[in-house]
């Protein structure tokens, strides 16, 4: 269980969407959103407020206010999973029938669950967990093809313990569901229910051989190949992803924080770590970060983190400044902040993060 914790706390912090018909444009909430896209976050709430102010049953509003709440809780902005769920919850209200809103009050739900299982609120868990599974079965059954959230619940059932909530029976008819939907998707939700005596590098090569232009293959070999700390592989795979498709260059920061987390875990491999990890950092700055000021400042913040564990106090204090010039609520998470956050409020999206997975 212990195990399982540690990979949620480094995925939640690692942590949207498009209605299925499409969301109705909203130009001042639209404002909103590009305004903390540029590091405005103060501004942007201001706006809001402003706009619910006015109408207080503006679901694109509210679901905008939801995220940005978000994205201060998991850089220092004294928010709760309360305060997020407030919102997310009006936007469900006045909107039932978008399927975005309706994805994100899932991912909000789960977070909960989580917050019950960290600060051990064992009675509250399978509950909540279970809640969670209703809201992603929701989401189903406004975009049946939303494959996403069909995996969250291969996720959620088929690595849980019974006590949490797991259910490996609904986790194998999920599972089932969605290979025959989805090559992808179908592998993934394969890859999760396998044993931990499966070889997933080979699992994911052997999906290569006839998937071999596909960069979500690609990535997730060299994924495979970073928990059997194959880096030569990892990166090999990694790079082979990102000349596939560009945007893809995030995994960039995967390579940095596994040097971070080698430090993490062992405290005498920072000297020969560190070094490697700002490269990395470096590397992914002088990419194309999309979108480029809250993800510039973040990595500029975890490249302070590489410094200051090096003693290097002056350095990291000069890259923190920097990094709040941008953006003072950037990410303090060890995980890669969720892209689900990024997305216009009028699209549908389909970044995937695993709860379970630090990568």
């Amino acid at each position: 269980m212990k195990k399982l914790i540690l990979l949620l706390i480094l995925s939640i912090g690692l942590m949207v969407f498009n209605s299925y018909a499409g969301n109705k444009p909203d130009k001042e909430v639209q404002k909103a959103f590009e305004l903390r896209m540029n590091g405005k976050v103060d501004e942007a709430k201001a706006m809001l407020e402003g706009i619910l102010t006015r109408d207080s049953t503006n679901a694109m509003a509210h679901y905008e206010m939801a995220r940005l709440k978000q994205y201060m809780l998991i850089g220092g902005g004294g928010m709760k999973i309360d305060d997020i769920l407030t919102s997310i919850n009006k936007a469900v209200t006045y909107d039932p029938k978008n399927v975005t809103y309706a994805y994100y009050k899932a991912i909000a739900t789960f977070l909960n669950a989580f917050m019950a299982m960290e600060t051990g609120q064992q009675d509250a868990v399978k509950g909540r967990v279970a809640e969670t599974c209703i809201q992603f079965e929701k989401v189903l059954s406004l975009k049946p093809d939303y494959y996403e959230a069909r995996l969250y619940l291969v996720e959620i059932y088929g690595l849980l313990p019974r006590d949490m909530g797991g259910d490996s029976v609904k986790a194998v008819a999920y599972a089932e569901k969605l290979s025959i939907m989805d090559k992808y998707f179908g592998a993934k939700a394969k890859a999760v229910l396998a044993s931990e005596s499966t070889d997933k590098v080979k699992y994911w090569e052997d999906l290569l051989v006839s998937n071999g232009k596909n960069p979500e293959f690609m990535m997730e070999a060299g994924k495979a190949c970073l928990f059997k700390d194959d880096l030569v592989n990892a990166e090999k795979y990694f790079d082979m992803a990102i000349k596939a498709d560009p945007s893809k260059n995030i995994l960039i920061i995967d390579l940095a924080r596994y040097h971070i987390m080698q430090v993490m875990q062992n405290k005498d491999v920072a000297k020969t770590e560190l070094p490697i990890a700002k490269t990395y950092l470096e590397k992914y700055l002088k990419t194309v970060p999309e979108p480029a000021i809250p993800l510039k400042a973040y990595t500029l913040g975890l490249m302070s983190l590489t410094e200051r564990f090096q003693g290097n106090q002056a350095e990291a204090e000069k890259l923190v400044a920097e990094a709040k010039s941008m953006d003072k609520y950037f990410s303090r998470a060890s995980g890669v902040p969720t892209l689900l956050l990024f997305d216009s409020p009028d699209q549908i999206s389909h970044h995937y993060f695993s709860f379970f997975s630090p990568f």
